[in-house]
């Protein structure tokens, strides 16, 4: 397909190409599923996903099987890839059953929750290499023979809830073994299950400049960016390079359109027909681990780069998204050096308003969290406007419920005459107290 023709074809939806003239040789080496195929162009969608559920942290339930089908990805960063009894004629007939008898995978070996790489395209080398925090699982990785003059490197990974500081590590091993083993002219994704708190998170931070951290990121039609079983956290990521990033257009899925990749929860995704044969309360069966992210990205056959702008041009209209939470009720104005109690549940924000007058060199404002030990609440501070989970100008989040902020002339925004905005949100409910104080306040 000439260029021209491609981007008339994306700018009227045409995203999802058929294969043509498929032939597919299936085998079994070394725990690496290879076939041989003929494809036509074709946009690239890469999912990440530990969409397990039951008991047994597997596909064998069926909900995460059905995401699969309805979403139909071309790559998978897959977590916690056990079904049936694991063995490899189980696994190999679940991934032609779920994915279709055109795709080729890895399974790390001797893994309790493996990761992987399941791929519409030939895997030509994978393997694993050693994740020194946990004993488990290690990180996955696979190389690619995506259509065009590059492969693609995918690199699977599910890092631990322990702590930051423990995923940080975990990064930076997964940074070094990139840069070490994967050469810099392929294209790159890392995904999977990184269990991070936010966005802005060290371990996100360690692997920036390797691959695009920053955002706009993925959301559902409802704007919430969160990933994890309540929605309240973005645990899984899909990232790529800076040689990819460009290539990436929007999530077309029926009418609907999700310019910087989709979140996808059943419960919130219209309409369902979309996307059979999921069913409504998949996302939400039990023991669900997470909600499956996936972005597009356009590679052609001849290796020819488009350009996002060239497919998109900066005069195509913009897809506006809600805020991830409306705010319930209204702020209630907190007096300089004023101390208010009260109680953050896991349903809506608590509002206040400072009004800082003209002159006011500084503005400090204190989260103490009366049960610290079994709450987790988080300070949300906003200029002119009342802040939510996507909004906002500071926000500490921390990993328990003390949480302080801090705003005069050396941050931006710096601080300013006028309405500014708090919000405290019960990530894990519990009573607090709350203080703010416009400069000093008297002994």
């Amino acid at each position: 397909m000439a260029g021209h023709d491609l981007q008339n074809a994306l700018k009227a939806g045409l995203f999802r190409l058929k294969v043509v003239g498929l032939a597919v040789g299936l085998s079994l080496v070394s725990g690496i599923a290879t076939s041989q195929a003929v494809y036509s162009d074709t946009p690239l969608r890469v999912m990440a996903a530990n969409t397990t559920s039951g008991n047994r942290q597997s596909y064998d339930p069926g909900e995460g099987t059905r995401i699969f089908q309805g979403l139909q990805p071309d790559i998978v960063l897959i977590q916690e890839f056990n079904f049936g009894d694991n063995s490899e004629g189980a696994i190999a007939a679940w991934v032609e059953s779920t994915f279709g008898p055109e795709f080729t995978y890895y399974r790390e070996d001797d893994a309790q929750i493996p990761n992987g790489v399941v791929s519409r395209y030939p895997i030509i080398a994978a393997g694993e290499w050693n994740d020194s925090q946990v004993g488990n699982r290690d990180f996955a990785w696979a190389q690619i023979d995506i259509p065009g003059e590059r492969d693609l490197w995918a690199v699977s990974v599910h890092f631990l809830t322990r702590s930051a500081s423990v995923r940080a590590s975990q990064a930076n091993a997964v940074r070094r073994l990139v840069e070490d083993n994967i050469p810099e002219g392929d294209y790159l994704t890392i995904g999977g299950d990184f269990n991070t708190r936010n966005s802005g998170e060290s371990a996100l931070r360690a692997l920036d400049g390797l691959v695009e951290t920053d955002g706009p990121y993925p959301t559902d039609q409802d704007g919430v960016i969160g990933t994890n079983a309540s929605r309240r956290r973005p645990y899984d990521w899909v990232f790529v390079d800076d040689d990819l990033e460009p290539l990436e257009v929007p999530v077309e899925i029926g009418a609907n359109s999700f310019p910087n990749g989709l979140v996808f929860d059943s419960r919130v995704y219209s309409p369902l027909a979309d996307v059979a044969p999921v069913m409504r309360g998949d996302s939400g069966a039990t023991n669900m681990q997470h909600m499956a992210v996936i972005r597009d990205f356009v590679i052609l056959d001849d290796g020819e780069e488009v350009a996002r702008e060239e497919i998109f041009p900066i005069d195509e209209p913009t897809v506006e998204t809600p805020t991830e939470r409306t705010l319930l009720g209204q702020a209630e104005i907190l007096e300089s050096c004023q101390v208010v109690d009260g109680f953050a549940d896991a349903d809506a924000f608590d509002q206040y308003m400072v009004v800082v007058p003209e002159g006011a060199s500084q503005l400090e404002i204190v989260l103490e969290g009366l049960a610290a030990e079994e709450s987790d609440l988080d300070l949300y501070v906003r200029r002119g406007g009342v802040p939510s989970l996507t909004e906002y100008d500071f926000r500490p989040w921390l990993n328990d419920s003390n949480e302080r902020v801090v705003v005069n002339a050396s941050f931006v925004p710096s601080l300013s005459a006028g309405p500014w905005f708090i919000g405290i949100d019960g990530y894990i409910p519990g009573e607090y107290r709350l203080s703010a104080a416009i400069d000093k306040c008297g002994d």
